[in-house]
């Protein structure tokens, strides 16, 4: 029988990818505030493919907003920015960097919350008897500000951050051993878990290498399933269809929620 449900939280439990899209539209408005005519959707888009490359020092000496404000300078450097007209509005590369960096942070962090319905999803399974536990993966000092805005352990008693096994040695998913130490943390063996989330490449491939029951993925409506991928073996559009799975594995009563 499935004891455990283990789930992803970007993408899975929060729409993080709704919230950078309000975050960078808010960087664009800075941008046209700091550097008039200034192409401030260019401008995210160079930032992007920084981030892209290296989004946090390999190192990890240099902070997480130290490290992502430069890489908002090296952005406005690729798309010929860097450097400021003589107007006392215009703030220098490093300034503006910074302070894109810290409108990032706060507009993202500022609307950050969990999907509608997963407040009565946990508490439904939780009073089903299941144990949950969250696995993200991602830098510590991005992921543990977005765990606290979210009052995350006051919901789950067992998170995973991939930063934290990393900076401990380990590592993220997709490996098996990120799903093993969940398996430990809530007393079930692999057979006894499933694992939900949006990511084929991280998600269901470690649940799959981690011999779990089952992997659900949250397809968000995307594209179907490449066939030299991992497969999972439910999908779901969205994190509040999950008890349709989990009746149909038969650890969950039905109705599924609506």
């Amino acid at each position: 029988p499935v004891r455990a449900v283990f789930f992803d939280l970007d993408d899975t439990l929060v729409s993080t990818s709704a919230h950078d899209r309000s975050a960078f539209r808010a960087c664009v408005e800075l941008t046209g505030l700091r550097r008039p005519g200034s192409d401030g959707e260019a401008l995210v888009a160079a930032y992007k493919r920084q981030l892209s490359k290296a989004p946090w020092d390999p190192e990890d000496k240099v902070p997480i907003s130290d490290w992502r404000a430069q890489l908002w300078v090296a952005a406005l450097d690729e798309i010929g920015q860097a450097v400021a007209s003589t107007s006392s509005r215009c703030a220098s590369a490093a300034e503006l960097g910074a302070e894109l960096q810290h409108r990032f942070d706060e507009v993202r962090l500022g609307e950050f919350a969990w999907v509608e319905g997963v407040l009565e999803l946990v508490k439904r399974l939780g009073a089903a008897g299941l144990r949950m536990c969250v696995i993200t993966n991602g830098h510590s000092d991005v992921q543990h500000p977005k765990l606290k805005v979210l009052r995350a352990s006051d919901l789950f008693e067992h998170i995973i951050v991939g930063g934290d096994e990393v900076r401990a040695g380990r590592l993220e998913k997709p490996d098996a051993g990120i799903f093993l130490k969940a398996c430990e943390l809530t007393g079930v063996a692999p057979i006894e878990a499933v694992h939900v989330g949006d990511s084929l490449s991280s998600d269901i491939a470690g649940a799959i290498a981690a011999g779990l029951r089952a992997s659900i993925w949250v397809s968000l409506g995307s594209g179907l399933v490449s066939e030299n991928g991992p497969r999972p073996d439910f999908t779901v559009t969205s994190i509040t269809e999950l008890p349709i799975v989990l009746v149909e594995l038969g650890c969950l009563e039905g109705p599924s929620l609506s």
